[in-house]
């Protein structure tokens, strides 16, 4: 089965198993077409697994707010040509938020493992008992069952009108501005994420990362070799930084939470291997993003321009 199929059928449903492109495809009939498409897809995956019985609630609220961040980066790769873009975005978002809530509770739990796990660290069951205490108490707390269906009736109400969406360009021309303006405000968000110690400068680079990574995906099939390579950088890339933002997540809860439970000083420790971390985590970003937004923004559009051009050819 080809990585880029050429029809239209539904994705992620009971009756078929194909996976969802995220990407352009040569039978769309336009841009517009593939956006419309595109985002349709997303919305009907999210449906089902909405309802999937076999995902606890943890996994699925996180899967939901993932289709969420995908259907956003969707629509700034077209922003500068569609009209609705605000609005929609604003959408989007406002469901998503409904639904954080009960998933930051459950990250700090995934982040106290994964610094675990990444720094053979131990001595720390206590801290890890106490988060997922929390998480459950929120769980147990939160109308869960209310924000999943006002995120629902959110979803059918998009779709409805992704089914008319329209833009103002043609071909690439709807595509290059947003595009290049997100690369360029990753490669300006790397510069001042290096320079900074305000956590705000990382978390801002990276969503521009995560989104320059959605953008690519959204393009491999301009050059799927390059662009997939591409792509897993990217992807490296946003994980590094997310790693970097759930630390300091959860360093900011522990340094302000009231009534924190045992011995003060194993709190400290925790919070200095979380240091530790997120000095090795700066590391490692800053010389992945050096590579990957290496070329001028201008540089990269008229590449990609080309490798357009190619494609529709073909």
């Amino acid at each position: 089965m080809s990585r880029y199929p050429l029809n239209n059928t539904p994705v992620d449903s009971v009756e078929n198993d194909r996976p969802m492109a995220y990407c352009l495809e040569h039978s769309d009939k336009n841009t517009q077409s593939a956006l419309r498409r595109i985002a349709i897809e997303e919305i009907d995956a999210a449906l089902v697994e909405m309802d999937d019985p076999a995902m606890n609630l943890h996994e699925k609220v996180h899967q939901l707010r993932k289709r969420a961040k995908r259907l956003r980066g969707l629509l700034r790769l077209v922003r500068p040509a569609f009209p609705d873009f605000e609005t929609e975005n604003a959408t989007i978002r406002d469901a998503a938020r409904r639904l954080s809530g009960l998933r930051d509770r459950e990250g700090m739990v995934e982040t106290h493992d994964k610094l675990v796990a990444a720094l053979d660290i131990e001595g720390f069951d206590p801290v890890r008992a106490y988060l997922v205490a929390l998480r459950d108490e929120a769980a147990a707390r939160a109308h869960v069952e209310d924000d999943l269906a006002a995120f629902r009736e959110t979803l059918l109400d998009l779709r409805a009108r992704a089914r008319g969406w329209r833009l103002t360009e043609k071909g690439f021309g709807a595509i290059r501005a947003g595009m290049e303006k997100t690369f360029d405000r990753a490669r300006k968000a790397r510069r001042l994420a290096a320079d900074a110690t305000d956590q705000r400068a990382i978390h801002d680079w990276r969503k521009r990362v995560k989104y320059h990574w959605y953008h690519t995906r959204l393009l491999a099939p301009l050059a799927p070799n390059k662009m997939d390579r591409r792509a897993d950088r990217a992807k490296e890339l946003s994980e590094i930084l997310g790693d970097h933002h759930d630390l300091a997540v959860l360093d900011d809860f522990i340094a302000t939470a009231d009534g924190l439970p045992g011995d003060p000083a194993l709190w400290s420790a925790f919070r200095d291997h979380i240091a530790t971390r997120q000095r090795l985590l700066d590391q490692e970003a800053q010389g992945l993003g050096l590579r990957l937004f290496a070329s001028p923004t201008k540089e990269l559009g008229k590449r990609w321009s080309r490798w357009w051009k190619r494609w529709r050819a073909a």
